[in-house]
């Protein structure tokens, strides 16, 4: 609580078993604090997760407290909830987390997800949504949860394990009380001291569970029969309840949450003063809690026993009442929520054929917002289309087709693959056979299977080729486009763009495929060089896309495309924020991945190595699909690479070996690799992979060509003078020219190279300098170009080079500046093997890295010497060897003032250079 109050967020995940204790210890530390506590609690129907029951809670208790919190314009979407069918669920996750920087205003607050181990996938979301994205807001995130629940679900596991990672988490398990924990708690609840045998009975058979004790004990001062079974208990507590009372315990229990006053009078179907009663004496003995005008079961426990209670006929009649009021109001049968919930209750009510129908309903309304939940209603109904769904006028290919996409993005390929086999036994679906191959291709091609991917496109192509019109085509040659570029055919892809844009120029028309065929053309425009407009359509493409599959899609293509030009923060903002909206639209298992990769390649090259590492650390690559492993991998290796870490670089590349890759992934791969290797002066085989992708129908595009032809020519170079050190033969003049012609100059003719391929282009014609020539306008020109893209690693390597080169010249001073620049920048970047070749250098040449300290001259020797103040003060900097435009910008004049002082000096001194002037300073007392 502490940090909270000094806007330090913290996020508390408090488990341990049913009963002991969690709520409870969240509520006293609020109450003893001072801390105001907003809770939302999450609950199940008959042991399925309400959506976001969590949120309905959080959000009717704010509606009490203040009639006008919710009044501001980025909190619309929670001020319409529930009823918000037109709001993105990111929109309504952003306004929660602005909701929460609007109540710390006034001090610190703790917000509590009350038993996560019954939340549903998207309050999951919501959570991990706002465990990431808080920043400096006075709040203690707070869950608590069974974990034996969490436990035996690998998923929640899985979600739990990832939250704790965040370096904000603080876990709490909460275990039994000790004996004189429990002795204390019973002389609480007894009024007196209680006897040995009372603590006993008590601790062995509540295993000091906290909500067991309490029952265990008031079970006892009620003369009853102390059970053995906490359910035993519970059902001794029902049985004290009439016909109406249990009538009405038995409803709240069949909804499965909190239900408000009206709702539960229509499924009782009791007179007003009969339910009051039943519901006064349930709150009387604790079973119920009264929140405002709901009621909801004092443990979730009690409410799961109930039900159990409730005859097979009741649970029928009660689900069914339930059901028929939820389809009696008409304005919550748009929303995902409602629709599920109302599916459920008519299956548990026994009209399977309209659970089937809602099912259907609720999928279809949740397919935009939620994917994952709406494959999970897709799924119910198929595997009941045979019976409930037998007089259904609804297409089952379409339908398989439409769960298929989704399981793509939300669950697995695999699934996908499974799922578009089973639809095409039944025949074509109406988008046409074409498309279906395409789409078939498209998911072999996620899991690797590249040979059956590739035979399946290549049928989709076929089937175009028919005469006539063809279902679907739009939607096929898009598919194809994206095909094509993964697999390393640039005109094709960009032939079947054309085919698309042709059909529909607008996306209005056909808004899927547009934007499809729009992200590959941005790619393909990348790929040419023509950066800027690549950005622009890929941009274009994150706009109009329909769905959140689409969209997660769009802006992964916007971030290469941006990874690619250099424009390194943006990519990063790009992919952390497609990172948190495909967490909360169920898209990561397939996108998670993926992203992370590029998100780390982009810190990576912009010298944020520990927040590389970071993203790297949260994503094993053997949990992600194939392209994700591979991503992460590429940028695992150029990280270690530029580290010096060779052997981190073969360890993460021997990590994937084997794991197929298409051409597109491998290019990716063999950049880093190439990259890699040389940073760790490994130069054959960055050769080796430099040549292999420069042969390759990528290698000829002007963005790879620019990349490999840089790293080869770095690799020749550095062989070529190795072979000249050991006085072999080598034919210098040759390999310049031939490395010369390695890299584009201009993506047409006489027109300038954009972002990074300038910075490497420059770069390259330097390398070549050093077989002629020193050239340190060239390395400065490559430094330059570098530090303006943002790559502060490739900038402190031709810093290093142009120290070299002005050495070489005779330039000590710029040498001097150049090889400090590298060795700070290096050493801030912790490039291991770039800081010793720096200091390699130093030591050769006997050039200091570190700037050095201008001396100072005592009183008596200024006197001694006859100097001014300031000439005292230039001498000092002429004995630390500056120069008079550094000596000019160290005191704030012109270098031709500081060259004045200068040459007085020299005369006052009676000496004519410098270096002599130094020495007599040094003699004469100088401290530093």
């Amino acid at each position: 609580m502490a940090s909270a109050t000094v806007g330090q967020p913290v996020v508390l995940l408090v488990s341990g078993d049913a009963g002991i204790g969690k709520t409870a210890l969240v509520t006293e530390s609020a109450r003893r604090s001072g801390t105001r506590l907003y809770v939302g609690r999450c609950v199940p129907i008959g042991g399925d997760a309400v959506p976001l029951a969590a949120l309905s809670d959080l959000v009717r208790s704010l509606r009490r407290q203040s009639a006008t919190l919710l009044d501001a314009p980025d909190l619309a979407a929670l001020a319409r909830w529930p009823n918000v069918s037109d709001t993105t669920i990111g929109e309504i996750f952003e306004a929660v987390l602005s909701l929460l920087g609007r109540i710390c205003v006034d001090g610190s607050v703790i917000l509590l997800f009350e038993d996560m181990h019954w939340a549903d996938a998207v309050t999951w979301d919501l959570f991990d949504f706002l465990a990431r994205n808080l920043f400096d807001e006075a709040v203690v995130l707070t869950a608590t949860l069974r974990a034996d629940e969490v436990g035996r679900d690998p998923l929640r596991r899985r979600r739990l394990a990832e939250i704790a990672r965040l370096p904000i988490v603080q876990r709490m398990h909460l275990d039994g009380l000790s004996r004189a924990d429990v002795e204390a708690r019973v002389a609480a609840l007894v009024g007196r001291v209680p006897s040995y045998e009372l603590v006993e009975r008590v601790l062995s058979r509540g295993g000091g569970n906290p909500f067991f004790t309490q029952e265990l004990v008031a079970a006892e001062e009620q003369g009853q029969a102390i059970p053995t079974a906490l359910s035993d208990l519970i059902v001794a507590d029902l049985d004290a309840f009439d016909g109406d009372g249990r009538r009405v315990l038995g409803a709240i229990a069949a909804v499965g949450h909190g239900i408000d006053h009206n709702l539960l009078e229509r499924v009782v179907g009791i007179d007003a003063s009969a339910l009051e009663a039943a519901l006064r004496k349930a709150v009387d003995a604790r079973l119920l809690l009264v929140a405002g005008d709901r009621y909801r079961f004092r443990h979730a426990l009690i409410g799961e026993v109930a039900y159990d209670q409730l005859l097979p006929p009741e649970r029928s009649r009660l689900h069914q009442r339930i059901a028929d009021e939820l389809a009696s109001d008409t304005s919550g049968m748009t929303r995902p929520d409602r629709l599920g919930e109302l599916a459920f209750h008519l299956d548990r009510g026994g009209d399977s054929p309209a659970a089937f129908v809602a099912l259907l309903a609720a999928a279809d309304a949740a397919e935009v917002l939620a994917p994952a939940t709406a494959f999970a209603h897709l799924e119910r109904a198929l595997a009941q289309w045979d019976t409930a769904g037998a007089a259904t006028t609804e297409d089952r290919p379409t339908r398989i087709w439409q769960a298929a996409e989704l399981a793509a993005t939300t669950v697995s390929n695999q699934r996908a693959i499974e799922l578009a086999r089973q639809a095409m036994t039944l025949g074509a679906p109406s988008q046409g056979a074409a498309w279906a191959h395409e789409r078939l291709g498209r998911y072999l091609w996620a899991v690797g299977d590249h040979d059956a991917s590739a035979a399946a496109f290549d049928t989709a192509a076929r089937l175009l080729d028919v005469p006539g019109p063809a279902a679907g085509a739009v939607a096929t040659y898009a598919g194809l486009a994206q095909a094509a570029l993964m697999r390393g055919r640039n005109d094709e892809a960009e032939r079947y763009v054309e085919q698309v844009l042709a059909v529909a120029p607008d996306p209005a028309e056909h808004p899927a495929a547009w934007t499809m065929a729009t992200r590959v053309s941005a790619i393909a425009l990348v790929q040419r060089g023509e950066l800027d407009s690549g950005i622009a359509r890929a941009r274009r493409a994150v706009a109009a896309a329909p769905t959140a599959n689409s969209r997660v899609f769009a802006v992964t293509y916007l971030g290469m495309a941006l990874l690619d030009a250099g424009r390194y923060d943006e990519a990063v903002t790009e992919m952390l924020d497609a990172i948190a909206e495909a967490h909360v639209t169920g898209t990561d298992a397939s996108f998670g991945g993926f992203l992370a990769g590029v998100a780390s390649d982009a810190l990576v090259r912009a010298g944020r190595w520990p927040e590389a590492q970071v993203v790297l650390d949260r994503h094993d690559p053997r949990a992600q699909m194939p392209i994700g492993a591979v991503r992460l991998t590429a940028s695992a290796v150029r990280l270690a690479g530029r580290r010096g870490d060779l052997d981190g670089v073969r360890n993460a590349l021997a990590a994937i070996d084997g794991l197929p890759v298409d051409p597109w992934q491998q290019m990716q791969l063999d950049h880093a690799s190439c990259d890699a290797h040389v940073a760790c002066g490994q130069w054959t085989e960055a050769a080796e992979a430099a040549r292999r992708a420069l042969a390759s129908d990528m290698g000829a595009l002007p963005l790879w060509q620019s990349r490999f032809g840089l790293l080869l020519t770095i690799a020749e170079v550095e062989t070529t003078l190795d072979t000249l050190a050991r006085r072999d033969t080598v034919d210098v003049t040759a390999t310049a020219t031939r490395l010369a012609a390695a890299g584009p100059r201009g993506t047409d003719e006489g027109s300038p190279l954009p972002g990074p391929m300038a910075a490497e282009r420059a770069h390259l014609d330097a390398e070549l300098s050093r077989l002629g020539r020193p050239r340190p306008d060239l390395w400065k020109s490559a430094a330059d170009r570098w530090a303006a893209i943002g790559d502060p690693y490739w900038t402190a390597v031709a810093y290093r080079h142009l120290a070299e080169a002005a050495f070489a010249t005779d330039d000590l001073t710029t040498a001097a500046d150049a090889l400090q620049t590298a060795h700070r920048t290096a050493t801030e970047l912790g490039a291991a093997r770039l800081v010793a070749d720096v200091a390699a250098f130093s030591r050769r040449t006997r050039l200091a890295v570190d700037a050095p300290r201008a001396p100072v001259l005592a009183a008596t020797s200024i006197d001694r010497l006859g100097l001014t103040s300031r000439e005292a003060e230039v001498l000092g900097l002429v004995a630390a060897g500056h120069t008079n435009r550094q000596i000019g910008e160290g005191l704030y004049v012109s270098e031709k003032t500081a060259s004045v002082h200068v040459s007085n000096i020299l005369r006052k001194l009676g000496v004519t250079s410098r270096v002599d002037a130094a020495a007599i300073a040094h003699r004469l007392g100088v401290t530093s």
